[in-house]
């Protein structure tokens, strides 16, 4: 009980190894628990796998190497449907990978540079093609240009401006007609 107390009172993070990896993780189960609420999943808290490792722990030393990340996913019990639906990074039609940042309230999304997305005639999607991905379209400089859920949407309406404005910026950078 004394280890478990100075050790909530640390923060789960402390005992990850990377706090970031944490964060993504919990985002990610808490986007699959609320987009496949029909089937009862329920994301353990970090506290509560906390105070387990600390059962089997006699120090701080051994609860990092413990792995609380490693045991959260083994307490969730659904790590593959978790991988699945919830990808941390997928692959664009340019052969870049990016990101996917599962932020609560919000829809999933991903940012890259339009040419990136030349090729593409759809959305990105996850949860097994039941959630588009919220695009944000970035110029070379890394601004964004663009945010969008319809991605096909805005290769009909709104990249024949867009790829005159950045014509005149960015002239060395190839900006086709027909992006798709």
């Amino acid at each position: 009980p004394v280890l478990a107390r100075a050790a909530l009172a640390r923060g789960a993070a402390a005992f990850t190894g990377d706090g970031d990896a944490l964060e993504r993780w919990q985002a990610r189960a808490r986007f699959v628990a609320a987009t496949f609420a029909e089937r009862g999943l329920v994301v353990p808290s970090p506290e509560e796998a906390l105070r387990e490792l600390c059962r089997e722990a006699v120090s701080f030393a051994e609860l990092r190497a413990a792995g609380l990340l490693h045991a959260l996913r083994a307490r969730a019990g659904h790590e593959k449907l978790i991988a699945d639906m919830a990808p941390d990074r997928v692959t664009l039609q340019a052969g870049r990978g990016v990101n996917v940042h599962y932020d609560e309230g919000r829809p999933p999304w991903i940012e890259s540079r339009l040419q990136d997305f030349f090729g593409m005639d759809r959305t990105p999607t996850v949860a097994g093609g039941r959630v588009a991905l919220t695009v944000h379209l970035l110029a070379p400089n890394g601004r964004a240009v663009q945010v969008t859920g319809d991605l096909a949407g805005f290769w009909t309406r709104h990249y024949p401006s867009v790829r005159r404005e950045l014509m005149r910026r960015y002239p060395r950078h190839k900006w086709p007609e027909d992006p798709t």
